[in-house]
């Protein structure tokens, strides 16, 4: 299925420590695993993100604009999966690895 709708897909975020500029990598060639319990369950690339990740930053900034909105420094945009989302249990523990930008992991009580 796909969503496009604030948080409709998603019960909250886990924040990495590591910042990269943006114009550090070319962000359509990021790439995770996502492992569930050690287990890989999804495998995705941010070009798959409409083609681009800043492109749906880009669109928000334009939509909100149009309402005298903006975006300001510090806030967080997620601006879209490149996995599926992921069903979990107490006690299941899921690690995204993100190659050379780091892993990140959650573990659900």
């Amino acid at each position: 299925f796909d969503t496009i709708a604030d948080f409709a897909a998603n019960a909250g975020i886990v924040p990495g420590g590591q910042r990269a500029p943006p114009d550090a990598l070319d962000l359509r060639w990021v790439g995770a695993l996502l492992y569930k319990n050690e287990v890989i369950e999804e495998t995705g690339l941010a070009a798959g993100v409409l083609d681009h990740p800043a492109n749906g930053v880009a669109w928000l900034a334009n939509k909100i604009a149009r309402y005298d909105e903006q975006l300001n420094p510090g806030d967080i945009v997620l601006s879209g999966s490149f996995t599926r989302p992921t069903t979990v249990k107490r006690g299941d523990v899921l690690r995204a690895d993100f190659g050379s930008l780091g892993t990140i992991s959650v573990r659900f009580v």
